[in-house]
């Protein structure tokens, strides 16, 4: 029986052949179970081994290729529903749904009476949609003297197809002359978006008042920066469903949250107070070579800032050239600090006077010297005044007097009416980037008696203008402190109706009224007995004190530079007002008496004019019609008035016992650091007997002490140093190099 079968195949005789290879196969057992028989068995064909030659081979390439497109389509279809699946969806809704934000209209700033300060200019983005503009050389041809560009500048951003829209002229705004233009062009695929844009119509006037507004719509320093969520308003929102072609569809959906425009805002500045506080501020810095200077006017009695001015000043329209320089931005009338020399003498006096351990006509030695702590403390003009009253301290603006005043005062209690007058702490005025002064702590390790001293006359103490102008306003407000503001009201920019009152705000009690009422006479003596004699303001008694301090410079003090201020209040029974003059480092006169006075003559007497306040004094034949200016080129020169460079040659005169280190007045262990009193106290009156008693005054009761303040270390004395006043710098590092305050 065949048992296999093998296909004929010729053989090759020419060459030998192997015998065949026997190929076995397995057959199934028979179905009755038993073992299979040898001849029974078939050979299996042997598998065949994987090859990359199948991949490359026609059915390979076919099996494959459709296989791996598949997974590349899917491997893509899950990064778009998975991975990318929400940023999709919001690109979906972006094509077929309109949701935008709608600016609301930014409040206006203006004045006490209603004229404009910052208000809101309409005004256009031009932008393009290149996919609708088929001829952009023509259309860039007509466009770009309207524009004032040139058309090479125009040309590539109206032919870029790949963006949906492009805004020219680098995304500047343009008025409404310009967007009128583009219209009339009506070129295909040119739009115009309209928006507003910041104004300033007065230009630099207040502009640290007011800030200003930047390019994203954000209000930045002074009212601006202060009020902006009042005067930003909130925004509208629209969403609804468009075509194609990005027009809303007409019976679609739509939701609708118009915008809530900003809040007017009505300033207590008064924009002619404010005029004639800049113009005579520029005119005395560029007259005497300042570096620059701050006027500040007050209402004593509400605490309302009627002008407030510095130099240099910039305009908030041209924002950007003055971010420049960053501290043109900068509102020094609230943010930097300076040492107020005699001015401050008002606030020791006042303290004295509230404690009843002084009246106007106590008196005491003033022997031009006063040894403490191993130095010895001057007069400005090195000369001693011998004996005279309270009333003559203020007027011949003694430092030895002041500090005589300071040390029976103690260092607790006149810190403490340091503190009650607002120094070391902020106004809590409405404005942005209020400084704090600075004010050592008596019970610092670095304090020393010798602060006690110098603060007295207003030198190693740091203050702002706006906390000395508040101050002074305290006593010519009967003692009430009060808080100041720029702020008037708060007005509904659709209705007109006011929205909120900014009522004056109490602080505290400083002093009494009755110590008020007293100081503001001795001003009145000072300011018109000082060292500028002579009527400041014609009709108008005028209480006020001049200040001269040198500038701290590389840990010492620099005679050459100094700061020139004078304060009043006006008129000095009934003030209405209260004026800061202060001049930073002038060139030709260093005092307050030549070079600040004569700038607060000129204004007081025009605000008495456009106040029309009622005159308080009669006035001499021919005075009544004398110009302001003539005053004050009368008040410039004054008789017998030292120069800082003559003061070097003048002799010091002798404090008593001393000792003579190093070219520096050293006390000798002895030496009382207090003057004795010529005149005593009547027993009846209050004494200070303890450190720890605290003056009757509800105010004074509750006053904290200034805080700690960090200091650094002390500075070595100058080679060159003379024997006159040693103080500390305005940063608390202790100066051994000589001051002079006046």
């Amino acid at each position: 029986m065949i048992t296999s079968y093998a296909p004929y195949r010729p053989r090759d005789r020419s060459t030998p052949q192997a015998a065949p290879r026997p190929r076995t196969t397995r057959t199934s057992p028979p179905p009755g179970g038993g073992a299979s028989t040898p001849g029974n068995e078939h050979e299996a064909p042997i598998p065949r081994r994987w090859s990359w030659r199948w991949v490359w081979s026609r059915h390979g390439v076919l099996t494959l290729v459709p296989l791996f497109l598949a997974f590349l389509i899917a491997l893509r279809l899950v990064h778009w529903q998975v991975l990318e699946s929400s940023q999709l969806t919001v690109q979906l809704n972006a094509q077929h749904s309109l949701d935008t934000a709608v600016p609301a209209r930014r409040g206006n700033i203006r004045d006490t009476a209603g004229e404009l300060l910052a208000g809101n200019l309409a005004v256009d983005f031009i932008f393009a949609v290149p996919d609708q503009i088929r001829r952009p050389e023509e259309v860039a041809a007509k466009l770009a003297p309207v524009l004032g560009v040139d058309t090479d500048e125009l040309l590539p951003l109206l032919s870029d197809k790949t963006k949906p829209y492009v805004r020219l002229i680098g995304g500047k705004r343009v008025d409404q002359t310009i967007s009128d233009q583009v219209i009339a062009l009506a070129l295909p695929g040119i739009f115009l978006e309209p928006t507003t844009r910041r104004t300033y119509p007065e230009r630099s006037l207040g502009s640290h008042v007011l800030g200003f507004v930047d390019g994203d719509g954000n209000g930045n320093y002074g009212i601006e920066g202060a009020w902006d969520k009042a005067l930003a308003g909130l925004p509208g929102h629209l969403r609804a469903e468009r075509d194609t072609a990005g027009n809303e569809i007409g019976f679609s959906d739509r939701d609708w949250r118009p915008p809530l425009d900003g809040m007017d805002l009505i300033l207590t500045i008064d924009r002619t107070i404010q005029y004639i506080a800049e113009r005579e501020l520029e005119r005395s810095v560029i007259e005497h070579k300042a570096d620059g200077g701050t006027v500040i006017v007050m209402n004593p009695k509400t605490g309302e800032i009627l002008a407030m001015a510095n130099h240099p000043t910039f305009d908030p329209n041209r924002y950007a050239e003055a971010a420049r320089t960053p501290e043109l931005l900068t509102n020094p009338a609230i943010t930097f600090a300076y040492e107020p020399g005699s001015t401050f003498k008002v606030i020791t006096m006042a303290a004295a006077l509230n404690e009843r351990l002084v009246t106007p006509d106590t008196t005491m030695d003033d022997n031009g010297a006063l040894s403490i702590g191993g130095f010895t403390i001057r007069n400005w003009d090195f000369k001693a005044n011998g004996r005279i009253t309270m009333t003559q301290l203020l007027e011949k603006s003694s430092n030895i007097g002041a500090s005589w005043t300071a040390f029976r005062l103690g260092k607790t209690l006149f810190y403490r009416y340091v503190t009650a007058f607002g120094f070391g702490a902020q106004t809590r005025v409405d404005l942005q980037g209020e400084g704090t002064g600075i004010v050592k702590n008596p019970k610092s390790a670095d304090w020393s008696e010798s602060d006690l001293a110098t603060n007295a006359f207003g030198q190693a103490i740091a203050v702002t203008p706006m906390q000395m102008v508040t101050a002074v306003s305290a006593v010519a407000n009967g003692g009430l402190l009060m808080r100041p503001h720029v702020v008037k009201a708060l007005v509904n920019s659709v209705t007109g109706e006011t929205v909120e009152q900014v009522r004056p705000q109490i602080v505290r009690q400083a002093i009494s009224r009755e110590t008020a009422a007293t100081l503001l006479q001795m001003l009145f003596r000072s300011a018109e007995n000082g060292e500028t004699r002579g009527t400041l303001v014609p009709g108008f008694q005028v209480a006020g004190k001049t200040g001269t301090a040198s500038i701290p410079v590389n840990g010492g003090y620099d005679s050459n530079q100094t700061i020139a201020s004078f304060i009043g209040a006006v008129p000095a029974a009934d003030p209405q007002f209260v004026i800061l003059v202060k001049i930073d480092r002038p060139k030709d006169e260093p005092w307050g008496s030549l070079i600040a006075k004569p700038a607060f003559a000129i204004i007081g007497q025009e605000l008495t004019r456009y106040l029309k306040l009622p005159r308080t004094e009669a006035i001499p034949p021919g005075v009544a019609t004398a110009e302001a200016r003539s005053i004050a080129n009368a008040l410039t020169t004054p008789t017998a008035t030292p120069r800082l460079s003559d003061a070097s040659s003048r002799e010091p005169v002798p404090a008593g016992p001393a000792i003579v280190r190093n070219g520096m007045t050293q006390a000798a262990p002895d030496q009382q650091l207090i003057p004795t009193q010529s005149t005593r106290i009547p027993q009846s009156t209050p004494r200070v007997v303890s450190t720890e008693v605290i003056t009757p005054q509800a105010a004074i009761r509750g006053t904290t002490p200034v805080a700690d303040r960090q200091s650094l270390p002390p500075a070595r004395p100058s080679a060159t140093a003379t024997n006159a006043q040693i103080v500390e710098t305005a940063t608390a590092q202790a100066i051994r190099t000589p001051v002079r305050a006046r």
